[in-house]
Formats: C-alpha cells, sequence, structure tokens
C-alpha cells in the first residue's frame, strides 16, 4: 500500500491518513489502542480562511464517527445508585464517613485542632445570626482567571469590567501562612483573629494535601481557530502543552482533539510508555490557527472521546479546555454551550478551563467551569504558562484531592456572621454548591464576626469540611476547632493582608464602575498595606496602585493615633452601595458588598458628615465619640436618620 505525506506547520507527517495502532504492551492497565488521525492536519485552501458560514453538523468529523448535534450537551444516562449523593454535599450514610483523629496543635499559631464530630444537627438558624452554622464556599480551589486577568491588566494600565472583579479569587491567588497536611490527610487550617471594638476578624487559611497521583486521563481540547492567532495566543499554548508533556509520567495517557469550525481529533489513547515518545511532541507543534470557532463542536468531541475509554478504573479523569472562547459558529450561546459541563460532572470527568490571550470570553469559561465543578486559569504570559503547567503548578492545574466539598463554620452563642469575603453563604447547605479541591493548593476564608462585648476567649469555633475522596469515592469527614483567645493570640497577618486586598478589590471595582478610584478607597488601602510592611506580595500591590493613582506614602505607625473604631450599620428599603465617613477633612468610605450591611471605619472623633450611597447621595451628621461606637442607619421612602 501507498503511503502518504502529509506536511503541516513545516513537520512532516508520514504515515496513512488514519492510523490505528496494532495491540501493544498495556501501561499501567491501559489497553485501549492507539489512534492516530494525521488528516487532521491537511487543511483545506478554504480552511485557510476565517470561516463564518458553517453550522454544527454540517459535513463529516475527521476520523469518522456520530454527526454532531446542533446545539447543547449530550444528555447522559442519570449515574448509577452508588454514585448519588446529596446537593448539600452531606453523606446518605453517616456510618460511612471516616472521621479524622485529635492531634494536639501548637497554640501559638493559632492553628486549629482536630477533633472528632460530634454534633450531626442541622443549622440552628434560617438567616445569619448568633451561634449559627454557616456554610461557606470561595468556588474550587484552582479557579483563579479572574484574578491572573486583573493582575495582567493592572500592570498594563487597563480597567478591568466589573464582572472580571471576583475578590474571592484573589484570596485564592496571593500567598498567606498555611499549614502543610499529612499526606494522607486532605485538609489542615491555620486560624487567626483580631479584635476591633465589636467586630472579630476572623482568617482560616485552608491548606490541600498533595497525595501521591493516580495515573492520568487528559483529554486535550485546543482551540486552533483563526483568534487565535491573535497576541502570542498560540505560541502561549503550545509553549503550555510541551511544558505539560514534560511533566507526564509511564502510564498517563493523552487524547489530543483539535476544533475551529469542526473538530478532528489527531491522537487518541496515547499512552506515555507505550507509544512513540515523539508523536505527542509532532501533533503540538503541527497545531496552527485558521477558520471560525465551533466551541460547542469541540467540546462535544471531548465528552465523546473521554466518555469511551475502557480502561479508566481509578484514573484520574480530566479534560482540559483551552480557547479564547470567541464563539462565532454554530451555537454560539454560552447558556448551551456550556451546558456539556453538567455531563462531564455526572460522569466522574473534571474539567479544567484554560483561558488564553487578553480578550478571551470570561463568560463561557466561567458557566462551563462552574457547571462542571471544575476551575479555570488565564495564559497572559509567558511566566505564567510556565508556573502553571511546569512541575510546579502541573499537580495543581490536573489532581483533584477531594469532590463535593463543603465547609461548614460552627459559631458560638457569643457571635455572628456581619460580612463573608468569599463567593457564597448561607446557612441553608442546600443554597451553596459543593466544590472540588485541587493538590497542594489553598483558600483564606476571611470574615467579619459580631462580637457580645468583649471577646470570649474560651469560646469555640469550629470549621467542619465534608468531601468525597477522590481516590476511593468514599465520604469523609474533617473537623477543626479552635478558640477565641487562641485566635487572637496568634499573629494576624493573614487578617491584614486579607483585608488590605480586599481594599484593593474596593479600588478596582470603583474604577471599573467609572468612578474615582483613588480618594477614599485608596486611603483604606494605604492604612490596610501599611500593616504589612515585610510582605512582598503588599509592595507589589502597593506599586500597581501608585501606578494608577500617582505617588502616596503609606501611613506610619502613628498615623492611626487619635482615631477610634466606628460601626455604621445600615437599614435600608434599596440598595446602598457604600458609605463614606468625613471627619475633620478626614475621608473613609467603605464599599457594602456580598450583602453585607455593615462598614468600618477607623475614624478621628467628632462631629462627622455620614453619606450613604445609593440611588442618590444621602447625607446626614452623626457624632462619633471618644471612645468610638456605632450608629444604625435606617432609609425608610427616602428619609434617612441614624440613631
Amino acid at each position: 500500500m501507498p503511503r502518504t505525506l502529509i506536511v503541516a506547520t513545516g513537520l512532516a507527517l508520514a504515515g496513512l491518513a488514519a492510523f490505528i495502532a496494532p495491540p501493544a504492551q498495556s501501561a499501567r492497565g491501559v489497553t485501549d489502542k492507539l489512534v492516530v488521525r494525521e488528516q487532521c492536519f491537511e487543511r483545506p485552501a478554504d480552511d485557510l480562511q476565517a470561516v463564518s458560514g458553517l453550522r454544527n453538523g454540517r459535513g463529516s468529523r475527521a476520523g469518522g464517527g456520530k454527526a454532531k448535534p446542533k446545539s447543547g450537551a449530550l444528555s447522559p444516562s442519570p449515574p448509577p445508585p452508588q454514585e448519588k449523593r446529596s446537593r448539600d454535599g452531606a453523606d446518605e450514610a453517616d456510618e460511612s464517613v471516616q472521621e479524622a483523629e485529635a492531634e494536639p496543635m501548637k497554640e501559638s499559631l493559632g492553628r486549629l485542632d482536630r477533633d472528632d464530630v460530634a454534633d450531626q444537627s442541622q443549622p440552628r438558624a434560617t438567616s445569619l445570626d448568633w451561634g449559627a452554622t454557616i456554610y461557606l464556599s470561595n468556588d474550587d480551589s484552582m479557579s483563579l482567571a479572574s484574578a491572573q486577568r486583573v493582575l495582567y491588566q493592572a500592570m498594563n494600565g487597563r480597567t478591568p469590567s466589573f464582572s472580571e472583579i471576583r475578590p474571592h479569587e484573589l484570596l485564592n491567588y496571593f500567598s498567606f501562612d498555611t499549614v502543610t497536611p499529612d499526606p494522607e490527610r486532605r485538609f489542615d487550617v491555620l486560624a487567626s483573629g483580631r479584635a476591633d471594638g465589636e467586630t472579630l476578624t476572623v482568617a482560616l487559611a485552608v491548606k490541600g494535601a498533595t497525595p501521591a497521583r493516580r495515573p492520568l486521563d487528559l483529554t486535550l481540547l485546543v482551540d486552533r481557530s483563526g483568534s487565535m492567532a491573535a497576541d502570542g495566543r498560540m505560541a502561549f499554548l503550545r509553549r503550555g502543552l510541551l511544558r505539560m508533556r514534560d511533566q507526564l509520567v509511564e502510564g498517563d495517557r493523552i487524547d489530543l482533539v483539535v476544533f475551529d469550525h469542526q473538530p478532528c481529533t489527531p491522537l487518541e489513547n496515547f499512552v506515555v510508555g507505550r507509544d512513540p515518545e515523539g508523536l505527542l511532541t509532532r501533533m503540538i507543534t503541527a497545531i496552527e490557527p485558521a477558520g471560525s470557532t465551533d466551541l460547542n463542536a469541540g467540546l462535544q468531541e471531548a465528552y465523546r472521546v473521554a466518555k469511551e475509554h475502557r480502561s479508566n478504573a481509578r484514573r484520574n479523569r480530566r479534560v482540559m479546555v483551552l480557547t479564547d472562547a470567541l464563539l462565532n459558529t454554530g451555537d454560539v450561546n454560552p447558556a448551551t454551550v456550556t451546558e456539556v459541563g453538567r455531563s462531564f460532572e455526572r460522569d466522574g470527568i473534571r474539567i479544567t478551563g484554560v483561558g488564553v490571550g487578553r480578550d478571551f470570553n470570561d463568560d463561557v469559561l466561567d458557566r462551563l467551569t462552574e457547571k462542571g465543578k471544575g476551575a479555570y486559569v488565564y495564559l497572559g504570559s509567558e511566566a505564567v504558562v510556565d508556573r502553571l503547567f511546569g512541575s510546579a503548578g502541573f499537580a495543581s492545574l490536573t489532581q483533584t484531592i477531594a469532590h463535593d466539598v463543603q465547609f461548614a463554620l460552627h459559631l458560638p452563642d457569643s457571635l455572628a456572621m456581619e460580612r463573608f469575603y468569599g463567593e457564597e453563604a448561607s446557612t441553608r447547605a442546600e443554597d451553596i454548591q459543593p466544590l472540588n479541591y485541587y493538590a497542594g493548593t489553598s483558600q483564606l476564608f476571611l470574615q467579619e464576626l459580631r462580637m457580645r462585648g468583649a471577646p470570649q476567649r474560651n469560646d469555640v469555633i469550629r470549621l467542619e469540611i465534608k468531601y468525597r475522596n477522590a481516590e476511593t469515592g468514599e465520604p469523609e469527614r474533617r473537623s477543626f476547632k479552635t478558640t477565641v483567645g487562641r485566635m487572637l493570640d496568634s499573629s494576624s497577618h493573614n487578617v491584614d493582608k486579607g483585608l488590605a486586598l480586599m481594599a484593593w478589590t474596593d479600588m478596582l471595582t470603583a474604577q471599573a464602575l467609572g468612578n474615582n478610584p483613588c480618594g477614599d478607597t485608596l486611603r483604606t488601602y494605604a492604612r490596610r498595606a501599611a500593616q504589612l510592611p515585610e510582605d512582598a506580595e503588599i509592595a507589589f500591590v502597593t506599586n500597581l496602585v501608585r501606578n494608577q493613582c500617582g505617588p502616596f506614602e503609606l501611613p506610619s505607625s502613628n498615623g492611626d493615633q487619635g482615631r477610634v473604631k466606628y460601626k455604621v450599620r445600615v437599614d435600608a428599603d434599596q440598595p446602598i452601595a457604600a458609605v463614606s465617613l468625613s471627619c475633620r477633612g478626614d475621608r473613609l468610605r467603605e464599599s457594602l458588598d456580598g450583602g453585607s450591611t455593615v462598614a468600618n471605619f477607623d475614624s478621628i472623633p467628632g462631629t462627622c458628615d455620614l453619606t450613604l450611597v445609593g440611588r442618590f447621595e444621602m447625607r446626614t451628621q452623626v457624632e462619633v465619640p471618644e471612645t468610638g461606637g456605632s450608629t444604625r442607619c435606617v432609609v425608610r421612602g427616602g428619609r434617612l436618620r441614624c440613631s
């Protein structure tokens, strides 16, 4: 039989148009045969132009197979009974839950104690009140795209859009003090706190373990449409995939699906250690951008390939989508295109989204990974590419250590939740979507709690983590406890850094909304950043702020002398976005977001002008006592009264 020579991207790929490898020695249990479709890189002349009129399902898919549906996700059959779980992530059979063993901790660090779970009760309240159990979420621990994109824009003098600013992702992205768990455990927690007046600010730094990894089934869905030629997107993509190649180990299985206006699968069931080493490299370097973007067709093909693996027992099954998500052919509705994420999740196939280029479609990847209970990141520089796909980041990018994770914060009767700086908080478990946790990653849960008078140092705070072990699928639970006193005696670095970053997000939000970020919000950031003179990451953010607002000095340690803690509680029949306080020329401003109704100020005592920013600015005067205190402002029918 004559052999064909196919030239793609300057490479000579010799072989049959579609090649199925003969039975080969299995590698770590993989018996599925290697399939190579070199014709995926043999592109007709009209494919080299931006194709705009093709619709999903027209024409045949290279490599054979069923025609693609016109839109929407596949509808797999429901999972078998043993896979069913309650929506709030709780275990249906409590007797199967594995408890953590108690272990002494260093009180000076404020580290939480592991404790057997004794209280199995449901939340004692239907709203955030005294002694409640609060369910918390910061999204998946590798959901970093918003923070990465915001940082890129700040470094390049660009204004982020309001939808891109997700404060909890900034908390996930920056570094905090943590405790590394033992390999056989999934989590450990470091707790710290700081009391100001009636407020106890608590930072809970949760760190995930990095267990020995299982063999990887990784289906790569790569966008090769014409828009990938812009901004160095294809160069970033190839660089990342080649870095990824170097992290693979014997027995890992790789599929490569490429798409433009139609999908094609040049490589299926490639197994490291079994198949020719250079084949994967040749396929990666052969990818060239052209054509239009039908992401829906690509997702359907990636789902088919990943689902059809026969040898998948005890393997890490994952689809990685690398795209700018600029949909322009086939189904272009983000709501329907991303529904396939639910199919991935139901079939136990984890999804990772990788946004490529400055202008990728954040909404599409956010929806896709939200529905698939996955995470996504952003490639905007070579340094980020190397960090994510190199030895330091690859495990965090591809290895999930816990599924359907749910965090529950059990408060004593002396404390009530006032403000949570994460994504979601509720006393109802079913209101909070369970998430996935990635190897070696950490999250900071930052919240302000209201105290009944002075801190009750002996009161116990408990963080309970329920999840399913990613390796065994079995439900497990860890419970960590500490006391108010131990948190107050620990370093407040995590609290101070978290609050400084949240002040920066207030500046970013003001900028995105077209307001001046360099006034009151800048002064709040400067006061908080001044508490962290040795933190290099905060110094980096401070330089970004100086680039935006011009030179300014952080206040000295004496800058707060004469100031008192003053709290404004807002009870309004209309949305209030911010509260500002002006005392003898000293103007302060606090944003109200995430359902918060309390603004905290370090104020100068005396007669001050108070402004509530809603549909209109509403002003009144308040008296700030020498000892500090609080006021309650009620807005009804456009009338403002503070007392």
